[in-house]
C-alpha cells in the first residue's frame, strides 16, 4: 500500500508516479464527493497530496504545502516552454479542473491577469474550497466559446478542456480556433493540452491550426501518456 511521499512522487523526475496516477481513485482518504449531471467529482488526499477526479479520471493534483508546484509531466513540460517566453500580462485559461495551472501562473507571474473559464459551477466550487491559492475573482463560470466571442488582447491562451479521452466536437472546428486567434495579441501564443489516441485526430488539429495561424505545428508527445502539447504563435504582422 502506498503510504509515503516517495511512493507518490518520482524522486528522479519530481512528478507524480505512474502507480499513483493509475490507482488515484483508490488510494488516500476521500475528502469530498459530489454527483452532477450524471458525472461524479471526488477529492482525495494522502499526506500533503490532494487530487481531483471526475468519473474516476485523475484531473489535477497539488501539494498542499507547495500548491503552485506542477506535478504532472505534461505540465512541467509546459512550464519549461513558458519560461522561455517574456512574462505575460494577460492569460486566458480555458478549462480549470483542480486549478494546478492557475496556481502556478498566479505564483510565477503575479503581475499577470489570469482569467480561468470553467462551465461547471461544481468544479469551480471544488477548486475554490480545496485547491485555490487565494480568493479567486477571475474564475468565470461560462462556456469557452461564449468567452472567446468577447476575449481580446491575450498574450497566452491555454486550452485544457479534456476530462475524457473523447474530445469535444468543437475542438475540431475551424470557427473555434479562429475565435482563439482573434482573442490573441500579435505575437500571442496558444498552448493546447491535447489528449489523443488516434493519429488522425492530431493530423486534423495540425491542419486546423495551419489554416488559421498559417504555420505548421509539431505536437510534443508526453512519454507514457496520451497527452500531446501543441504550441502555436500568432504572427506579429
Amino acid at each position: 500500500m502506498l503510504n509515503v511521499m516517495s511512493d507518490f512522487i518520482n524522486p528522479l523526475t519530481g512528478v507524480v508516479s505512474s502507480h499513483f496516477i493509475n490507482h488515484s481513485q483508490d488510494i488516500g482518504q476521500l475528502v469530498y464527493w459530489h454527483k452532477y449531471a450524471g458525472d461524479h467529482i471526488q477529492v482525495r488526499q494522502a499526506g500533503q497530496l490532494r487530487w481531483l477526479l471526475i468519473n474516476d479520471t485523475l484531473q489535477s493534483v497539488i501539494e498542499l504545502n507547495n500548491p503552485q508546484r506542477l506535478l504532472f509531466p505534461h505540465l512541467t513540460y509546459l512550464a519549461k516552454q513558458w519560461q522561455t517566453l517574456a512574462p505575460p500580462n494577460r492569460v486566458l485559461e480555458l478549462g480549470l479542473g483542480g486549478g494546478a495551472i492557475r496556481n502556478y501562473l498566479q505564483h510565477t507571474y503575479p503581475q499577470a491577469q489570469v482569467t480561468s473559464v470553467e462551465k461547471s459551477a461544481d468544479i469551480i466550487a471544488c477548486y475554490t474550497d480545496f485547491f485555490a491559492l487565494k480568493n479567486q475573482s477571475d474564475v468565470q463560470c461560462d462556456d469557452a466559446q461564449n468567452i472567446l466571442k468577447k476575449a481580446h488582447n491575450n498574450d497566452w491562451i491555454i486550452l485544457d478542456l479534456f476530462s475524457q479521452i473523447d474530445a469535444p466536437r468543437f475542438l475540431f472546428e475551424h470557427a473555434f480556433y479562429q475565435k482563439i486567434y482573434n482573442a490573441l495579441n500579435g505575437g500571442g501564443t496558444l498552448f493546447i493540452n491535447f489528449l489523443s489516441q488516434h493519429e488522425s485526430q492530431l493530423i486534423q488539429l495540425q491542419q486546423l491550426l495551419f489554416n488559421v495561424f498559417g504555420v505548421k505545428v509539431s505536437p510534443h508527445k508526453v512519454a507514457g501518456f496520451v497527452n500531446h502539447i501543441v504550441i502555436v504563435t500568432k504572427s506579429d504582422n
